[in-house]
């Protein structure tokens, strides 16, 4: 063989050896294998996450319908009430009937008291008073 040829063959030898120890070099090395267990936990969050939103909604789907069937029951309570109170009450009770319960129904803002505004001395318009229902129990006549 040539000069030329063995030449050839040791500089390809080199090359060959290396892209080897490149290659084997990236394969075992620390900063992969860290790489791997850093994306290995990052797919675990993630699926963590997705479990946890998913419980999340399933909470809130849930609390929405108990929370429209316990509106329900309290709407059906109320028709029950407003039902017996045509037959056995008389004209100030059903008053007070529709005045507080009728509309707690129709989503009218609450109050918790009278004293609890911010001036007592300032007078509140009708319309303002007509929109808000207070929780207190009415007096005995």
């Amino acid at each position: 063989m040539t000069m030329g040829l063995w030449l050839l063959m040791i500089v390809l030898a080199v090359v060959l050896a290396g892209l080897l120890g490149f290659w084997i070099g990236r394969t075992t090395s620390n900063e992969r294998r860290l790489i791997r267990e850093l994306e290995t936990e990052l797919d675990n969050r993630m699926q963590e996450l997705n479990r946890y939103r998913t419980a999340v909604n399933q909470h809130f789907d849930r609390t929405a319908t108990l929370f429209a069937g316990m509106a329900g029951a309290y709407r059906d309570l109320y028709h029950h009430l407003a039902e017996s109170c045509e037959e056995l009450a008389d004209k100030p009770t059903r008053e007070r009937l529709e005045d507080r319960a009728g509309r707690l129904l129709a989503n009218v803002p609450v109050r918790e008291n009278r004293e609890a505004r911010s001036d007592p001395a300032q007078p509140r318009s009708p319309d303002t008073r007509e929109r808000e229902i207070d929780l207190k129990p009415p007096r005995p006549d």
